[in-house]
C-alpha cells in the first residue's frame, strides 16, 4: 500500500473541503497550529459533491457580517457581500405587493451574503496563501491507531491508488459523510437531501430576477425546512418540502430549494432527481410559474443537519483526539464564530 507524502507529525488533519473544513482550517491555521485538508480536487465548494454549492449563503445580523469581514480582512476576497433581502410569502394584503416593495419592508436589516460559486472559486488560492497543505484524496475510513491518534485510509492520492496519513488529531468537518467515517456519532446528525436549480441566463422582465440582479436575496418569509428536520427523527417515510427562492451565484442565480429528509438511519443513495427536479418546479410555480419554465441545472446534495437544531460541534466521546464539526443550520451566519471557538478548543487541548 503507498503512503502519503510525509507531513508534520503534529498536523491537525481537516476532512472535508466544504465551508465548514475550510472554516476550521482557516481558524487553525491562525492559531499556528499546522493544517492539512483532505478532500477530492474535484469536488470543491461549488461542484454537485458539497452541501455549500447550493446554499444561498445568506446571514441576517451585524455579528455574522463582521465574521465575514474579519474572515476576508484575513484571507482576502471569499464571495461575502452585504445584500438586500425580499421576503415573501406572508399571507394576507402583502403578497399582493410586487417584488420591489416588498423588498422596502426588509431594507434596514443587516443582511449579508456569501456567494458560494464566487467563494469556491476563491478557496484554491486562499488556502495556498494561509498554508493550509491541501491533499486531493478521499477518506475511505478512519481507525484509530495504537497508543493513540487516527490512521486515515484515502483513495485518489497521486500518484498511488491507495495511501494512509496519520494523526494525533483529526476534525470531520465532512457534512453527511462524517457518520460514514465514524458510525458511533450521536444519532442527532442525520441527513437529508438538498436540491436546486442554476440558473445562468438571468432573462429580462421577470420582477423576481430583478432582484437579484439588483444583488437581492429572495426568500420565504418562514422556511419550512426547520420544521422539517425537527420531526425527522419521527419519520416513518420520507418528507419533502419547496422553499421557494433565488439568490445570486457566480453570474447567474440559484433558484428554489427542495428538501427531503429520508425515513430512519438510511444511507446516502440519492433520491431520482428526475422526480426532484419535478416537485421543485412544482413549488417555484406557487410562487412565480414563469419561474418554473426557466432552463435550468438541476443539482442536488446530501445535507447534514442535526435534529434538535444544535450542530455537532466539538470533540467526539470515547474516541481521543477526534473532534466533530458538522450539522449547521444556517451555516454561513454560525459557522464561523463557531469554528474560532473549536479551534481555541483544540488548540488549547
Amino acid at each position: 500500500m503507498g503512503t502519503a507524502p510525509e507531513r508534520p507529525r503534529d498536523a491537525v488533519v481537516v476532512v472535508g473541503g466544504g465551508l465548514a473544513g475550510v472554516l476550521v482550517a482557516l481558524a487553525l491555521i491562525r492559531r499556528g497550529l499546522a493544517v492539512t485538508l483532505v478532500a477530492p480536487a474535484d469536488e470543491p465548494a461549488a461542484c454537485p459533491g458539497s452541501a455549500t454549492s447550493l446554499s444561498y449563503g445568506a446571514m441576517l445580523g451585524f455579528g455574522a457580517r463582521r465574521h465575514w469581514r474579519h474572515l476576508e480582512a484575513c484571507h482576502g476576497p471569499m464571495g461575502f457581500a452585504p445584500r438586500g433581502l425580499v421576503l415573501h410569502s406572508w399571507g394576507g394584503w402583502l403578497d399582493q405587493l410586487p417584488p420591489a416593495a416588498l423588498a422596502l419592508l426588509s431594507a434596514p436589516l443587516p443582511v449579508g451574503q456569501v456567494d458560494s460559486a464566487r467563494f469556491a472559486a476563491a478557496l484554491p488560492g486562499v488556502l495556498a496563501a494561509a498554508g493550509v497543505n491541501q491533499l486531493d484524496a478521499r477518506v475511505l475510513n478512519l481507525q484509530p491507531r495504537p497508543g493513540g491518534g487516527w490512521i486515515l485510509r484515502l483513495a485518489g492520492l497521486d500518484p498511488s491508488p491507495s495511501a494512509s496519513l496519520e494523526s494525533s488529531r483529526v476534525v470531520l468537518a465532512a457534512g453527511a459523510f462524517c457518520r460514514s467515517l465514524w458510525p458511533a456519532l450521536t444519532p442527532n446528525l442525520r441527513h437529508s437531501w438538498a436540491g436546486a436549480l442554476i440558473v445562468t441566463d438571468l432573462a429580462d422582465g421577470n420582477p423576481w430576477l430583478e432582484q437579484v440582479r439588483s444583488g437581492r436575496v429572495v426568500q420565504p418569509r418562514a422556511w419550512r425546512r426547520p420544521a422539517l428536520e425537527a420531526r425527522s427523527a419521527a419519520l416513518t417515510q420520507e418528507a419533502w418540502i419547496v422553499d421557494a427562492g433565488l439568490a445570486p451565484w457566480g453570474s447567474g442565480a440559484l433558484l428554489g430549494q427542495i428538501t427531503l429528509v429520508p425515513a430512519g438511519p438510511a444511507g446516502l443513495e440519492p433520491p431520482d432527481p428526475a422526480q426532484m427536479e419535478q416537485r421543485l418546479r412544482q413549488g417555484l410555480a406557487r410562487l412565480d410559474p414563469a419561474l418554473a419554465r426557466l432552463d435550468g441545472d438541476y443539482r442536488q446534495v446530501p445535507v447534514a443537519f442535526c435534529a434538535d437544531g444544535r450542530p455537532l460541534v466539538g470533540p467526539v466521546a470515547a474516541a481521543p483526539g477526534l473532534w466533530s464539526f458538522a450539522g449547521f443550520s444556517g451555516p454561513f451566519g454560525t459557522a464561523p464564530a463557531l469554528a474560532e471557538q473549536l479551534a481555541a478548543d483544540l488548540a488549547a487541548a
